[in-house]
């Protein structure tokens, strides 16, 4: 069974125009993404040679970020009131029968299977919706292929590699894994699992689950987790804070931990919240520009957090995004990630 807040899958926290989507429970590390997915958004290519294996005119493949979006899904606006980080899941896990989902288009299942041989994925069609058409199909399969690309290869071998399985990539507006189950509840999220749950038995697993319409920020974001947790037994996600390379992350990045290293050790596998408390922020702000000219701020309330959305927003925001500097988190992802 799940182990306090920390055990399932980890997400992270996002709002939009509208505010504050309508759920209130939030995930192990912060909440989950529960906004609308952009209907328009500026292009960005495929890889040339996906783009050419599958034979689909880059143009078709888009970041999901509308130009009314205030941020992008890994960050939580300046003005919007960051998540509780307790009451990580919801009381019971849901397992419903969805309905079905849009059908894949011969266009859609060819560019698959360029993406999956070329970074060692396993893209899950079947059930899953990756949009209404095949236009939305492709812009959305074409932010996995950018997310995929604008991260170190090293990086993603490993993060595909992980002792859990073949890393799958699912997209549906249920949250769902692959087994069916809802962490979140029946809402839409973003998130990383490394175990799944069929309603007996919880199984080890790696698994990004995508709300339909994820962009390139939001899904290298969910990467980074997957290689943060490559070698963290299932459901233990705060074990990413006792490895040697995280605690080299710390040190640069100004995140100071303020409990002794026994306490860290025997607190790591509980609440987020618990973690995150014992850990103090001395680093750079944290503040940018998106691409619309929207202020935002990278929402990191523990280190796990910091090192998957700030990495997220060096390697794969859109053209246009005025980030800072931040060259201490800019070193060290260069000096030990590519």
């Amino acid at each position: 069974m799940l182990s306090g807040a920390a055990a399932g899958a980890i997400a992270f926290s996002a709002t939009s125009d509208a505010g504050p989507a309508p759920h209130t429970f939030a995930a192990p590390t912060v909440a989950a993404d529960h906004t609308t997915p952009a209907t328009a958004a500026p292009a960005v290519a495929v890889p040339t040679a996906i783009a050419a294996t599958a034979s689909i005119a880059a143009p078709t493949a888009t970041v999901g970020v509308a130009a009314t979006d205030a941020a992008a899904p890994t960050l939580a606006p300046t003005a919007s009131v960051a998540p509780t980080l307790a009451e990580a899941w919801s009381a019971t896990p849901h397992l419903p029968t969805p309905a079905p989902d849009p059908a894949p288009s011969p266009a859609a299942s060819q560019l698959v299977t360029a993406i999956e041989p070329g970074f060692g994925v396993s893209v899950i069609l079947a059930g899953q919706d990756w949009g209404p058409d095949e236009a939305e199909q492709l812009r959305n399969l074409g932010a996995l292929a950018g997310a995929l690309a604008s991260l170190p290869a090293n990086l993603v071998s490993l993060a595909t590699d992980s002792s859990h399985g073949t890393l799958s990539v699912l997209s549906n507006e249920g949250g769902r894994t692959l087994a069916g189950w809802q962490p979140y509840g029946q809402g839409a999220a973003n998130f990383y699992a490394t175990q799944d749950w069929d309603g007996n038995a919880h199984t080890a697993a790696s698994q990004i689950v995508l709300q339909t319409g994820a962009n390139r920020v939001t899904i290298a974001h969910e990467l980074l987790h997957a290689y943060q947790m490559r070698n963290a037994p299932p459901g233990n996600y705060g074990r990413a804070l006792l490895t040697a390379e995280m605690g080299a992350f710390m040190a640069a990045t100004g995140w100071v931990q303020i409990v002794s290293d026994a306490e860290l050790q025997s607190l790591v596998d509980g609440s987020w919240e618990g973690i995150a408390a014992m850990f103090r922020y001395e680093g750079a702000n944290l503040s940018y520009v998106s691409e619309t000219g929207e202020a935002g701020k990278a929402f990191a309330p523990n280190p796990i957090e910091a090192f998957a959305a700030v990495g997220a927003l060096i390697y794969a925001a859109p053209d246009g995004t005025e980030l800072p500097e931040w060259p201490e988190y800019r070193r060290w992802f260069e000096s030990n990630l590519g």
